[in-house]
């Protein structure tokens, strides 16, 4: 029942993100501007070695710092040009570019307040690497709620609690920043060109958009009363924690004949108490996600817009706190 409508996801890995070159380019600069460790390049001096002792122990500089504008243009273009068609999000955090020599880590720790997702963009060549470790770590949502599919008889290894993506050229790493989650300690590398090199932040501002021949201002009143009818609905349904964004497409005659589930990191808060009709508190049922997900579904469904001269996409999120 849990997938029936949208399978929820904590995690997007996404080989060979970057195009037209730029990962090799953002790469190239990378290497150019550490390449004399002897110079005296004021570009140089722009690092912050972060440490707080046994939590984060890595170096760092504000992305936009250390490379060109161009750069930093496409790079974020690509990063929001995916936020959008993917997760139904609007913005890109200020990136930060991070290496990790020996000894440095992140132990687990979760971003809440920064976005509904946390991104890592590998520039690591990963393949030739010197050292080991450097994995971003992140625990299976399930063991968040082990008891509740616990099994007395079948024992928990590391790669049991914890998945480990490794940190692949080129590879961009999406998450719910929810979930605990780290780097593990590199070991055996002093030298910042053989380091784990990552581009990291979050993807934020959930909000509607629109593609298409309707125009928000024209589209915002059938909207507004199919959220309306929606939050009625889900009022009424179990409490909840989590991100989901969804994409309707609205055809020229103004009826919704699709709908797209993008973000979807929803999950009934374990134990929270819900009345049922004779005021007493229970237990969420079983299909509390499935009753969420059909409202929303269902009140889109019945929307009706105006006509235009052609489609139009609507991505539409809902945050449940």
């Amino acid at each position: 029942y849990d997938d029936v409508i949208s399978a929820r996801k904590h995690l997007h890995v996404t080989d060979g993100f970057l195009k037209d070159g730029l990962a090799r380019t953002l790469r190239e600069y990378y290497d150019e501007r550490l390449g004399n460790p002897r110079g005296m390049r004021t570009d140089r001096f722009v690092w912050d070695y972060w440490h707080v002792p046994e939590q984060y122990n890595l170096i760092r500089t504000p992305a936009n710092v250390f490379f060109t504008e161009e750069t930093m243009r496409e790079l974020q273009e690509q990063l929001s040009d995916y936020a959008q068609e993917v997760l139904g999000m609007r913005s890109v955090s200020p990136i930060w570019l991070s290496y990790y020599v020996d000894g440095c880590f992140q132990e687990l720790h979760a971003d809440v307040p920064h976005g509904p997702w946390a991104f890592v963009l590998s520039l690591t060549h990963w393949d030739n690497r010197t050292f080991t470790g450097g994995e971003t770590k992140i625990m299976k949502p399930h063991i968040l709620e082990m008891w509740r599919t616990f099994d007395p008889h079948k024992g928990l290894e590391l790669n049991d609690i914890m998945d480990h993506i490794p940190s692949e050229f080129n590879r961009l790493t999406v998450f719910d920043p929810r979930l605990p989650h780290g780097v593990r300690r590199v070991s055996g590398t002093q030298d910042p060109k053989n380091a784990r090199i990552v581009l990291h932040g979050w993807f934020t501002e959930p909000s509607p958009f629109f593609v298409g021949a309707l125009s928000e201002e024209q589209a915002t009143p059938a909207l507004n009363e199919a959220m309306l009818n929606a939050v009625e609905e889900l009022n009424s349904m179990p409490p909840a924690t989590g991100t989901l964004c969804v994409r309707i497409h609205v055809t020229e005659s103004g009826l919704v004949d699709n709908l797209d589930w993008l973000s979807d990191t929803v999950i009934p808060i374990p134990g929270a108490k819900v009345p049922a009709l004779d005021g007493q508190c229970v237990e969420p049922p079983e299909d509390a996600r499935f009753l969420i997900l059909e409202a929303i579904w269902k009140a889109f469904a019945e929307a009706k817009f105006p006509e235009a001269q052609g489609d139009t996409n609507i991505t539409v999120p809902f945050i449940f706190e």
